[in-house]
Formats: structure tokens, sequence, C-alpha cells
């Protein structure tokens, strides 16, 4: 199982039981699981870090340049 669609299938034809087990298991899990969704802005400083260690230094084409010429051969 790979789709979500794929996994709600599965579920809806476990038993009761198994389902309100499973319905557990998930509450569970997502009591110890981490609050929130993550800092932006500390995602954004992972991202420049990131840029500033692969970059090359090297000007080129922008990327925005190149998916737009792609985007422009496929129609």
């Amino acid at each position: 199982m790979t789709t979500l669609v794929e996994i709600e299938e599965a579920v809806a034809n476990l038993a009761h039981h198994d389902q309100r087990v499973l319905l557990q298991w998930l509450q569970d899990r997502l009591k110890n699981a981490e609050p929130g969704a993550p800092d932006t802005a500390e995602w954004l400083a992972e991202l420049a870090e990131l840029r500033a260690r692969t970059g090359t230094g090297v000007p080129g084409t922008p990327i925005d340049e190149i998916i737009d010429d792609l985007r422009e051969e496929r129609t």
C-alpha cells in the first residue's frame, strides 16, 4: 500500500474491533508526535546554509528560467 486511498480501503475492510485497535494506535502515536508545523525561519536558514554549501559560485541560468524553458518544450 502506497497511497492514502489504498490505506483507507484496507482499513475499511478491517473488522470493527481491528479498526478500533488501529485508531487507538494512531491516537497514541499522534500524542507522542512533535506538535505543530516546522519553524519557517529555521527551515529557511537551513535552506540558505545548504545553498551556500552546495553552490558553485559560477553564475548561470536561474533554475526558474530552466523550468520555464522545459515547460515550453512540452507544449
